[in-house]
């Protein structure tokens, strides 16, 4: 995939799971849904842009967004995309049979086990991401490792393997009960990370569906992650607003954080960064890792 700028995208605050582990709060997770502007509008700004973008779309859950499938059709007519989502709705079916799969980097699907055994819709996630993979999504299937989830993990990974589905442990991260995530993470805690991720990894590898080269998000950077806590690149040169940009609900264009706005989708403005600058916010690790310049 040959792009020139790639965005992480807040489609969305509005999910319709509400896992107690999630750091945004409940009343976002249950907050009514706002579009920033029409289909034809959004992608106008992409495609007028100059740029191929890979366009990262996230939430929120990205599904209950009106028009979704829609909005993906007409992106990836003209760029990349990839998506991360709990592929519990219908319209993930419309998604896997429409949207080309060649210009989509990957489909992260967190499976979220309570949220699923709580709906009877453990056998959905399984038929979901088997559809994916049969169109030929390269696709990854994670589960949050938050406390409670340590002593039941085993037992989930050696059920879902049996489908050859490999689940990829995924870092907490952000606030959990009064403690702050992956830093909480308890010695055995952290060994039983590790473990589970070489494990998964060796799966994949072994399955021949681990997704190569790795993609941005990297679920495989937790175990760094956990063992080192999470790297803090502020007074860095970052490519942040020149290679990688932030898009909100809004439609806002940003560095990275909230101090430095570039620009709106809806809007049509756009003010690119011409080259590296230096950092000055502590966000989403994975795009740290990717976009920091390394001297």
């Amino acid at each position: 995939m040959k792009y020139d700028i790639e965005a992480d995208w807040l489609l969305l605050s509005t999910c319709n799971y509400t896992c107690h582990y999630c750091y945004r709060p409940v009343e976002k997770l249950r907050g009514r849904i706002r579009v920033a502007g029409s289909i034809e509008r959004i992608a106008g700004f992409f495609n007028e842009s100059g740029l191929t973008w890979l366009l990262h779309i996230t939430g929120g859950e990205p599904l209950v967004y009106p028009g979704f499938v829609e909005l993906c059709q007409e992106l990836t007519r003209q760029h990349f995309m990839s998506l991360n989502s709990n592929v519990s709705l219908g319209n993930i079916v419309d998604f896997a049979r429409t949207v080309p799969p060649a210009r989509v980097n990957f489909v992260h699907c967190g499976l979220h086990i309570e949220q699923r055994e709580r709906r009877n819709a453990v056998a959905d996630f399984i038929k979901h991401v088997g559809l994916l993979q049969d169109c030929g999504f390269r696709v990854m299937v994670s589960c949050v490792m938050y406390p409670d989830l340590f002593d039941r993990f085993e037992a989930d990974f050696r059920f879902f393997l049996a489908g050859e589905l490999v689940l990829i442990p995924k870092a907490l991260q952000g606030p959990y009960r009064g403690k702050l995530y992956p830093d909480s993470y308890t010695p055995d805690q952290r060994q039983a990370f590790l473990s589970h991720s070489l494990r998964a990894e060796e799966h994949l590898t072994r399955l021949g569906t681990k997704i190569s080269p790795p993609p941005t998000i990297d679920l495989f950077l937790d175990r760094d992650f956990v063992q080192r806590a999470r790297p803090d690149y502020r007074g860095r040169l970052c490519n942040a607003g020149h290679t990688f940009v932030r898009i909100r609900e809004n439609g806002d264009i940003r560095r990275c954080g909230p101090r430095d706005v570039l620009g709106n989708v809806v809007d049509r403005v756009f003010d690119r960064r011409t080259g590296p600058s230096v950092c000055n916010e502590f966000q989403c690790p994975y795009f740290c890792a990717r976009y920091v310049v390394f001297a």
